[in-house]
């Protein structure tokens, strides 16, 4: 074997062994679940409402979904699911503004139409705003959900290179795949 593909293989297998380790920061310290499934968002789905899929399961709506992010137990995924349901909540709440101003109102002797209509339409146009965000909170919470679990099926290769005492190099590949 000359200089050239001694140096060229020593070049692949710092690059592979640098790469594979570049991101610490993202690991668990404790293993992942084995029975937890990756979540789909079904195709069609949009900032306002998703479809989610478990384990090939239609599930009845982002509420649950509570049950496998609260077994990975990741405070990233589970910070992401609450401020979802703050802001759904919050959503919710928008819509009690034109009844209060209707009951208000109404024993009062000055109702005005315009008014309402003026807080109906902002309740509303407050309420899709937060249904988005809170959406988007929890579309966070899938990806960082399906990335840990993609974590544990993952494919590493590598390469060594190991002088021999009778003068020859010897080389070796390898691929190791944790599914």
């Amino acid at each position: 074997m000359t200089r050239i593909q001694l140096t060229i293989w020593l070049l692949a297998g710092f690059v592979t062994t640098a790469h594979a380790q570049r991101d610490t920061s993202f690991y668990r310290t404790t293993p992942i679940p084995a029975h937890l499934r990756p979540i789909e968002r079904a195709l069609g789905s949009s900032s306002l409402g998703s479809v989610y899929y478990y384990g090939g399961k239609k599930l009845t709506g982002p509420y649950s979904l509570e049950v496998p992010f609260f077994e990975l137990n990741d405070p990233i995924v589970n910070r992401h699911y609450r401020n979802f349901r703050v802001w759904t909540t919050v959503s919710r709440l928008t819509a009690l503004g034109p009844v209060i101003y209707f009951l208000a109102r109404t024993r009062s002797s000055g109702f005005n139409s315009g008014e309402y209509w003026t807080i109906y339409g902002g309740s509303a146009v407050l309420a899709i705003g937060t249904v988005i965000v809170a959406n988007t909170q929890v579309n966070k919470s899938v990806a960082r959900y399906n990335s840990l679990l993609r974590q544990n099926y993952r494919v590493q290769v590598g390469a060594a290179f190991t002088p021999l005492p009778m003068g020859m190099p010897a080389l070796g590949v390898g691929v190791v795949g944790k599914f």
